[in-house]
């Protein structure tokens, strides 16, 4: 499509956040369900754009830090990945293409180098022992 379609992260830690559940997720926890479908960690600057863009498409709420996928959103990308029938990741990636991105995305959550720090040592820690 366009130039305009969204080419970052957003669709594959959308996506990771619909297999883990839908969530509410706290950023560690966003970070685990995307090495647990993506075998890698999201930066933090691609967390920062996607919870951005994703809290100004209205695909995810923001409620006591902890980000949920809303449910009109779930259903209707559950019944769109049905009906695809192919890979996660080009799917995710088609079910984004309908939407133009934004463009104004307001900075609603900013992650600061610490923060992301933080967050990937509570996720690390979670594999200890």
């Amino acid at each position: 499509m366009g130039k305009d379609v969204i080419k970052d992260e957003t669709p594959i830690i959308f996506l990771a956040m619909f297999w883990g559940g839908g969530g509410p997720y706290t950023i560690s926890q966003v970070i685990h369900v995307y090495d647990w479908i993506n075998r890698d960690i999201p930066s933090r600057e691609d967390l920062e754009v996607a919870f951005n863009t994703l809290l100004s498409l209205d695909f995810i709420s923001l409620k006591d830090d902890k980000f949920t996928i809303q449910r009109k959103i779930g259903n209707d990308f559950d019944e769109f990945r049905k009906k695809k029938r192919i890979n996660k990741f080009k799917t995710a990636r088609l079910y984004f293409e309908q939407y133009p991105l934004p463009t104004d995305i307001p900075n609603v959550i900013s992650i600061s180098q610490e923060r992301y720090a933080e967050e990937y040592a509570k996720y690390s820690k979670a594999f200890e022992s």
